[in-house]
């Protein structure tokens, strides 16, 4: 359910869509080049004090996706979810505490969330620390994502580096204000909460896009209503095997499941949109004519996605400020206390 700040903005969303008509040049994102870093971040950050930082990441996303390809769909979701409520502090790899609620315990928004994901952003930071003490787990989690996207076949993008580790995580309020859930998200309310954090509906039309790899749970999509577009039988056949067996788990790109690519749009035309916030985005001109350029146009498709990732990455809610952990699952001052005795150790 939407909060109450929630609707607020969607109000003032709707006021503004009303008041000030959007046209599709109106929607263009502005290159990363022209983003201004926050301060202390570069995307060189770790060249000179860890100079095979990236070598170690590649390494290991490398072996994690020979075992499971799913963690590459894991790692984005980790990302997304991580940054969105609160900016890329990886708050969201906080296991649950006495002294706070964990974000993984906040449903639906976090439910399932892969945990060969999690444990390789632990395990890279193991590993880096052994040489590189000053590498954040929020750094290692960008650093992972977009090697898990670009070993399945898309272009590099930038990042900023140099995040710390908040010492706590997000709030459920702030978690539920900015994860949209996206079984119950309709257009309105996608470019409303992608809006409030800068993002406009090019950047949502192509981070969307995240969806040519990965699955979905059939509570995702066992009561999806058909809407204009969709081929019926395709929906109707998806909703028949969740109802038989309610443990599997659909591709959301029903063509090339584990290819980065731009067949999750060129589906969507074709009426084989496997979320209801997929569909969505053929609802509204502007989107609609995004997906359509995307399709046809994949170079178009994989800049546009690197330039948004590179945007998710630059949110910052203010100053930069943190530690960094000697254990991504716990804030340092817990792991000090495990380590004196003062906490049952797991």
């Amino acid at each position: 359910m939407a909060s109450s700040g929630g609707m607020m903005l969607a109000m003032m969303g709707l006021v503004a869509a009303l008041v000030c008509p959007a046209v599709a040049s109106e929607f263009i994102s502005m290159p990363t080049d022209d983003v201004v870093l926050p301060d202390g971040l570069s995307y060189d950050f770790h060249a000179q004090s860890c100079p095979n930082l990236q070598d170690m990441v590649r390494a290991a996303v490398v072996t994690a996706r020979n075992k499971d390809i799913g963690v590459v769909a894991g790692l984005l979701r980790v990302f997304f979810n991580d940054c969105f409520p609160n900016g890329c502090d990886a708050s969201l790899l906080l296991e649950e505490s006495p002294h706070y609620l964990s974000e993984r315990m906040i449903l639906p928004h976090n439910a399932g969330l892969h945990e060969g994901a999690l444990n390789l952003i632990e395990s890279i930071r193991n590993t880096v620390h052994i040489t590189c003490k000053n590498v954040s787990c929020a750094d290692i989690s960008m650093l992972a994502t977009r090697e898990a996207i670009m070993l399945s076949g898309a272009p590099s993008y930038d990042v900023p580096l140099g995040w710390m580790d908040n010492f706590g995580p997000a709030t459920f309020d702030e978690v539920d204000e900015f994860l949209f859930i996206p079984k119950y998200s309709k257009i309105f309310d996608l470019v409303t909460v992608f809006g409030f954090r800068g993002f406009d509906r090019t950047d949502l039309a192509a981070l969307s896009g995240a969806h040519t790899i990965g699955k979905t749970r059939c509570r995702r999509v066992d009561d999806r209503t058909v809407t204009p577009g969709d081929d019926v039988e395709f929906v109707n056949f998806i909703k028949k095997v969740c109802k038989i067996n309610p443990d599997h788990r659909q591709d959301l790109d029903v063509t090339t499941p584990n290819t980065f690519d731009n067949n999750y749009y060129r589906n969507l035309l074709a009426g084989k949109g496997v979320l209801g916030s997929d569909t969505e985005l053929l609802l509204d001109g502007v989107t609609k004519d995004l997906v359509e350029k995307f399709a046809k146009d994949q170079g178009l498709f994989f800049s546009q996605f690197g330039k948004s990732m590179s945007k998710v990455a630059h949110i910052s809610v203010g100053a930069n400020y943190g530690e960094y952990r000697r254990n991504c699952f716990r804030p340092n001052f817990i792991r000090n206390l495990t380590d004196e005795g003062f906490v049952a150790r797991d």
